[in-house]
């Protein structure tokens, strides 16, 4: 597939395209074509009192091809979209890519601009004359401009369509949420307990029909149909 980049000062040849470390690598690595933008609140003497965000421009605007797929005499659209995730290089910094991952949409055609959050430290902080306490920056410690500051992957886009239903299949795990894996045994033996008893009452509502090898889902469909059909 095919991803197209505007020529503009930066972009005039490609050399300065997204390119990958190695040939079996996943990410394509973009290059900041500008010193960071710090945005936030700073005090009278300048240091920092907060620090909103820093901002990275890439000069970087991107038009993901659609890919066409043909079976038969049937046309299908397939569209990509592309990930930005922050490089392994980041473990360096002070800094966090502010949304984790970056998506760019296929239909987006602005620039990629890059967000980090600073992450002070204690050698960041200072106490001025009148015991305040003041923050500055570690320009060590953040991506400048040439940098490679991201990596972008390419996914392909599956259309999804959301159903109601009136009940979900069971699972083991069932509705256990932070830390329900971490359950001890005893508690996991509760939990199998309890998947039984919901399967004991499926086929109770069957009339009883002995069908140990199927899942649950398949019982829940039976249950439905039957009751349906009365």
């Amino acid at each position: 597939m095919k991803i197209q980049v505007l020529k503009n000062e930066d972009y005039q040849d490609v050399e300065r395209l997204p390119k990958k470390g190695t040939n079996r690598a996943t990410g394509y690595d973009v290059i900041t074509t500008s010193e960071p933008e710090i945005v936030g609140e700073m005090y009278d003497n300048g240091t920092y009192k907060r620090i909103d965000y820093i901002q990275y421009k890439t000069n970087l605007k991107l038009a993901v091809q659609e890919v066409r797929q043909y079976s038969g005499f049937i046309y299908t659209a397939i569209d990509y979209d592309i990930l930005a995730f922050p490089r392994s290089s980041v473990s360096k910094y002070n800094l966090v890519l502010a949304n984790c991952i970056g998506l760019i949409d296929a239909d987006y055609r602005g620039e990629v601009l890059l967000r980090f959050k600073y992450i002070w430290q204690p050698e960041d902080f200072k106490i001025n004359k009148d015991s305040l306490l003041e923050g500055i920056v570690n320009n060590n410690k953040i991506y400048k401009k040439g940098d490679k500051i991201c990596q972008l992957k390419v996914t392909r886009v599956e259309d999804v369509e959301f159903i109601l239903v009136n009940e979900l299949d069971s699972t083991t795990r069932g509705e256990g949420g932070f830390g329900s894996t971490d359950v001890k045994k005893g508690e996991k033996a509760d939990i199998a307990q309890i998947q039984m008893s919901k399967m004991e009452a499926l086929y109770n509502s069957l009339g009883g029909i002995p069908t140990p090898n199927k899942k649950y889902s398949q019982l829940v469909s039976e249950r439905d149909t039957k009751q349906f059909n009365k």
